[in-house]
């Protein structure tokens, strides 16, 4: 247990957190919440400044924020124009040229029809074909550039998770940016599904990502990057279908990987899963996986692509300056 500025204390038995701000006498009344800021609150007041940033946020942001319907499947998404272009992810939007359902958060359904997809970056888009509220435009936000991003900057999800449901907003959720590249954002803001497809946005209210994938824990989710969007954005309005989903894994090794590392270096060893079962640890750089050199962490995926729960893997790596030699048991995805 630790006491400072700003304290936190654990209640283990019940497994709250309770966080204790002590007043700061000295704070500026005039202040305001830097939306570009990577540091937690220090004190009450600040606290009270980043609450009310968030707040102007999803104020401005849910009347853009929309579920999708198509088929049996639901996701969410976002406005970006005044035409009713919508973002999403690819695996929500499927094959372009198909009818669906927009549900904006009023419950209204409206008419659209799925646009392009970039299936390696789960990029999709959808045009909403009923006309807007406003002399027949829509209200919509600007798509932001995700390349300024700095990490542990403080982000905003919206999305529908569990789908859209009636009576209820679309649910806001408060994290900060772990990392990025040119092809994913991976934040700690929580994702379950239905969820899939909605918008991140930074504190000014940009969207600066879309909800692509539920990591191994809920801190850890990936979302495609608003500049993977626009480089690619004559394409996905044309109803084009670019890049090609890599085939998933069968089989589940339990690591995250360090995407920005030029090896594939650890960066977290997922509890009781095959990796921690066998002692590996974050940090660790594998160099030889199933008798196969190791370059990058892609290779591994690819390995694990052909192989199926229940086998066992040699895996070599590196932690420090020594060399291990474990045996792995793989287990079921998502296990």
């Amino acid at each position: 247990m630790r006491q400072s500025r700003l304290g936190w204390w654990t209640a283990p038995a019940m497994g709250v957190w309770v966080v204790c701000l002590a007043a700061d006498p000295s704070f500026a009344a005039d202040a305001k919440w830097e939306t570009v800021r990577t540091t937690p609150p220090e004190s009450v007041e600040e606290l009270k400044l980043l609450q009310a940033r968030v707040k102007t946020v999803v104020d401005k942001c849910t009347p853009c924020t929309v579920g999708i319907l198509i088929g049996m499947g639901a996701g969410s998404g976002v406005i970006v124009s005044e035409d009713g272009l919508v973002l999403t992810a690819a695996h929500v939007s499927g094959e372009p040229g198909k009818t669906c359902t927009i549900v904006l958060p009023s419950g209204r359904k409206v008419k659209a029809k799925t646009l392009g997809t970039d299936d390696k970056l789960d990029s999709g888009m959808v045009q909403i074909t009923d006309k807007g509220p406003n002399d027949g435009k829509w209200p919509f936000l600007p798509v932001g550039k995700s390349a300024d991003l700095k990490k542990g900057q403080w982000l905003v999800s919206l999305g529908h998770p569990g789908g859209w449901q009636k009576d209820r907003p679309p649910v806001a959720r408060l994290g900060q940016v772990q990392d990025f590249n040119k092809e994913l954002i991976r934040t700690n803001c929580t994702l379950v599904g239905g969820d899939s497809g909605g918008p991140l946005f930074d504190l000014e209210g940009n969207v600066v990502g879309i909800h692509s994938r539920i990591g191994y824990t809920l801190a850890s989710n990936i979302h495609v990057p608003a500049d993977a969007f626009k480089s690619a954005w004559t394409r996905l309005v044309k109803g084009e279908t670019i890049g090609k989903a890599a085939k998933p894994a069968t089989a589940s090794f339990g690591v995250v990987f360090d995407d920005e590392a030029e090896n594939a270096r650890i960066k977290e060893v997922i509890k009781e899963r095959p990796a921690a079962k066998a002692g590996l640890k974050a940090g660790d750089v594998i160099t030889e996986f199933d008798g196969t050199d190791i370059a990058t962490a892609d290779d591994i995926r690819n390995i694990l692509r052909k192989r199926k729960p229940d086998d066992e893997v040699e895996v070599k790596l590196k932690r420090g300056s020594k060399t291990f030699i474990m045996v792995v048991t793989l287990g079921k995805p998502g296990e």
